[in-house]
């Protein structure tokens, strides 16, 4: 039911449920329908649902601010449970300090010396499942892949790298309201945090990765030595569960989609723009927030100081005022406008690096696969936090 109300447009979603978890693509629809900017009475928080808008926020850093957090907590107003990342949680001047640093990591002589690197663990992991035949796409195949090259490339050694994950939740998790599956992953807070300290330290890192390279800045004084492990936790946080799911969703969507798989499979050069259409079309990055920094009027609403603003990427993806047939998945689209990796300044610091990942793994496997079929049902996380499947029965069968 939506009804009006002080001139607000006020809507009864829950984005935060499984039932709209489990299908968010509809009630995006319902939402694009009631106009620029909603008004979620469960919540108390604004939502935008249109590209137009998604974008203006997103770009609009002085109304609207990353410093209250990425997720429904607002640290305005509530403490944080970890300390708050001095790239993802400040805003300029201070963001431009710390981005800086990361983005000078990545310089075309360190991605190309990472897709050599990469292409090496995506071919190896795609002959494997060939040889398996019958795979789970996400545990046998996606998973192993950022797990492997994204923490090899900042440095972090070999070793049980499950920890991750498990911080991941915790930061992702965040997003949405508290949940017991949510507070049964606090109860480690203390373990986990310390583990993902101590290897971020400088004394855990090779010489030779992302990870030194962050702390030489600190060794030149850009930023501090303190600044410079919170940068390298910020970066394993942000770049392994997001580039998971969203290789996993793309593998969904082609193998569903066996058209696309065959335009793939005859020219792996169409990997990076099937990796792009898949962000569009079915993100990891379903949604974040936004917090406005004083009253303002936005989209003819007025909104309040500290106000809360779910910022509806996965909808900006399928809106039909920017994209022809924006429910068909067509990795031969063109894709001008995307945000799957938000916008602004605040855009995603290590989407080249993830676009690079999808690119290599999408190629690996479009040269050595034939057949992609799905054998079973995929499952998706219903929890709060990103998109991402838990499971992906396949089958796969390789070129002769």
């Amino acid at each position: 039911m939506q009804i009006a109300t002080d001139r607000r447009v006020v809507s009864d979603i829950d984005p935060f449920s499984e039932s709209f978890r489990a299908d968010p693509y509809s009630h995006y629809a319902q939402l694009r329908a009631l106009g620029p900017i909603v008004w979620l009475e469960k919540y108390g928080i604004w939502v935008v649902q249109h590209h137009a808008q998604v974008k203006a926020v997103l770009t609009d850093w002085k109304r609207f601010s990353n410093a209250g957090g990425g997720g429904l907590t607002n640290y305005f107003k509530e403490p944080n449970w970890r300390k708050p990342s001095i790239i993802l949680e400040v805003d300029p001047p201070e963001h431009d300090r710390t981005r800086k640093v990361l983005m000078r990591l990545f310089t075309p002589g360190a991605l190309q010396k990472m897709r050599n690197e990469f292409t090496h663990v995506a071919e190896a992991l795609v002959s494997a499942a060939i040889a398996q035949g019958q795979v789970d796409g996400v545990a046998d195949l996606v998973q192993p892949f950022p797990m492997k090259v994204f923490p090899d490339a900042v440095g972090m050694p070999p070793l049980d790298r499950d920890m991750m994950l498990v911080y991941g939740g915790m930061v992702f998790g965040a997003f949405g309201p508290r949940t017991p599956w949510y507070d049964q992953l606090l109860s480690r807070a203390d373990e986990v945090s310390a583990w993902i300290d101590a290897h971020c330290e400088r004394s855990a890192l090779t010489e030779d990765g992302l990870g030194a390279a962050i702390y030489a800045a600190a060794d030149g004084g850009e930023i501090t030595h303190d600044e410079a492990k919170l940068l390298v936790r910020s970066f394993l946080s942000a770049g392994v569960d997001t580039t998971i799911d969203s290789i996993g969703l793309c593998l969904r969507a082609l193998a569903e989609h066996p058209e696309q798989w065959a335009h793939l499979r005859d020219d792996p050069s169409l990997a990076r723009a099937a990796f792009e259409e898949a962000t569009r079309y079915d993100s990891s990055s379903q949604s974040l927030f936004r917090t406005t920094t004083d009253a303002f009027e936005f989209e003819g609403q007025m909104l309040g100081k500290h106000e809360k603003v779910l910022v509806l990427i996965g909808s900006a993806g399928r809106d039909p005022l920017v994209w022809d047939e924006p429910e068909r998945f067509d990795i031969r689209r063109r894709i001008t406008q995307q945000v799957g990796y938000g916008a602004g300044v605040h855009g995603c610091v290590a989407q080249m690096m993830a676009r690079l990942e999808g690119e290599v793994f999408f190629r690996a496997l479009a040269t050595q696969v034939d057949r992609l079929d799905v054998t079973g049902p995929s499952t998706l996380r219903l929890h709060p936090g990103l998109r991402g499947l838990v499971t992906l029965p396949l089958a796969l069968t390789g070129k002769n």
